[in-house]
């Protein structure tokens, strides 16, 4: 049911109706927005879709799984290894340090370690690639179970030759950083 003009508007003043006639002109001339110009989708389609969105959101994140489980705890191509021995209260300590092939200037490292003290809640633990002993590069910080297992993925960089081993740290908020681990 489409109403008259003069019929919506009434009497009104000459000049009032000459810009009230412009301005629903305009209206009347552009397209009326999407959202008025379909009929309203039913309950039962709108459910279907959200139905289908649910199912699609949801084979993504299986996917997205898979592949991480897959990429992080399939195979792991080893370029060498270095073999890490405790020192100080974490002498039973005893971790192995995987390197892989390098990768985009970087060379992903796995990190398995077996009898780590316990951290405090304000600590953490550090891999540190080290020149002449000395620490150097940070490749990554880490926690460790209430057994002192750890199995961690990192990154180095590249070219190692320019460091000569990697140390494992206890950094506590507030204090110097001890090592607990070395190659």
């Amino acid at each position: 049911m489409t109403r008259d003009f003069d019929e919506l508007v009434g009497d009104g003043g000459e000049h009032d109706l000459d810009d009230l006639r412009a301005v629903h002109d305009l209206l009347v001339s552009v397209n009326p927005p999407p959202s008025l110009a379909a009929p309203p989708r039913p309950a039962s389609a709108r459910r279907r879709g959200g139905v289908v969105a649910a199912a699609a959101a949801a084979a993504l994140a299986a996917a997205a799984a898979a592949g991480y489980t897959a990429g992080h705890r399939g195979t792991f191509e080893a370029a060498f290894s270095r073999s890490m021995h405790g020192v100080g209260r974490a002498a039973a300590a005893r971790a192995t340090i995987e390197v892989g092939p390098e990768r985009d200037d970087n060379r992903p490292l796995r990190v398995s370690i077996s009898s780590l003290p316990a951290a405090p809640s304000d600590g953490r633990y550090e891999l540190i690639l080290t020149n002449h002993g000395k620490p150097v590069l940070l490749c990554g910080t880490f926690g460790a179970d209430a057994g002192g297992d750890v199995h961690v993925t990192m990154n180095a960089p590249a070219d190692l030759g320019e460091y000569d081993g990697w140390i494992v740290t206890l950094k506590v908020d507030g204090s110097r950083p001890r090592t607990l681990l070395t190659t």
